[in-house]
């Protein structure tokens, strides 16, 4: 597909820094900025203030049984990003808020994992990049949702660095933490996203791995940079 911009990707697991690196980074490209973690956590905001469905999740996954629903109430949402992808909106109600807690985090990665929820969003996702000039953040954007990306990255660090990160964010919100609680809901969400049936985490092909563990944020976003525009000027 031809595009007038590239599109990137950026992959890895929980806590990597995706979120942060992405944002800057389309804001330094003039690119607009794709969280496609926050269309499944809006998802999932949508299923816990549903009782009958919020009573289907548990620790396993989904209830059997409520998948059909699932992907009916996931292809009828009316989710909108605005100011270049840092807002979110579910009709006229702005979720941006709402949907960062640790118990939304938690439910995203058990109904990401039902399959008629990712082919729900799947035509969303790709119609609001077809243009290019997109930073697409996720953990199967490389792999399922934009396979053909111009550039891909992988973002990675070890689990101990991304515990402290994350819960030094969660901090920064007056959220009280626990890190050895925080590292094993890390340790539990790396599980089940590399282990789900449906798109799971997985290094893409052709992806450039990037550690921040031992990179500032900027350090991480410079080198991004440069890659991006060495191939948007070839």
């Amino acid at each position: 597909m031809s595009r007038a911009r590239p599109l990137v990707t950026i992959d890895g697991p929980a806590g990597a820094g995706k979120s942060t690196v992405s944002r800057a980074l389309a804001a330094r490209l003039g690119f607009t900025y794709l969280d496609t973690g926050a269309l499944y956590r809006t998802v999932a905001l949508c299923v816990l203030e549903d009782p009958e469905l919020a009573s289907s999740l548990s620790e396993a996954g989904i209830a059997r049984g409520v998948e059909e629903r699932l992907g009916t109430l996931t292809r009828g949402l009316d989710i909108r990003f605005g100011d270049a992808g840092t807002r979110v909106w579910v009709g006229d109600r702005e979720v941006t808020g709402e949907i960062r807690t640790p118990a939304i985090s938690q439910a995203a990665s058990r109904v990401s994992a039902v399959p008629a929820v990712r082919e729900g969003l799947l035509d969303l996702q790709r119609r609001l990049a077809a243009e290019g000039g997109v930073v697409a953040e996720g953990r199967d954007v490389g792999t399922v949702v934009f396979p053909g990306a111009d550039v891909k990255f992988y973002l990675t660090a070890d689990v101990g660095c991304r515990a402290e990160r994350r819960a030094a964010e969660l901090r920064a919100r007056g959220v009280e933490v626990d890190l050895a609680a925080t590292r094993r809901e890390i340790e539990e969400r790396d599980a089940r996203d590399e282990g789900r049936e449906a798109a799971p985490l997985r290094r893409p092909e052709g992806a450039i791995e990037v550690d921040s563990g031992p990179l500032t944020a900027d350090e991480v976003l410079t080198r991004m940079a440069m890659v991006v525009r060495s191939r948007e000027g070839s």
